[in-house]
């Protein structure tokens, strides 16, 4: 069963199209984002992670598990991401314009 206080081992900060910046730091954090501040409703990579959140709320998937999916579902709708990797140094991954 999952700890539904756990945090990732790595927070996610995303930059919003409206300029908001959110630091996201448990499957929690991902599930309210990809349903209330979420800029493109409707991907195949949102729904994908939505509905890995709600298995680890019910305690079948892994926390970092639900992380892939959120960075998957964050690139798909071209939402900024800056992934510490832990390091001191931040990476910054968007994706490219079509």
């Amino acid at each position: 069963m999952s700890d539904h206080s756990a945090f990732w081992k790595k927070p996610i900060s995303i930059e919003l199209d409206t300029g908001e910046r959110l630091v996201l730091r448990s499957p929690q954090d991902a599930l309210y984002t990809l349903v209330s501040d979420w800029p493109v409703n409707g991907g195949v990579h949102q729904q994908r992670a939505i509905d890995f959140c709600r298995a680890w709320l019910a305690g079948r998937m892994p926390a970092e598990t639900v992380r892939q999916a959120f960075i998957l579902a964050a690139l798909e709708a071209g939402v900024a991401i800056n992934d510490d990797d832990g390091n001191g140094t931040t990476s910054s991954v968007s994706n490219p314009p079509v």
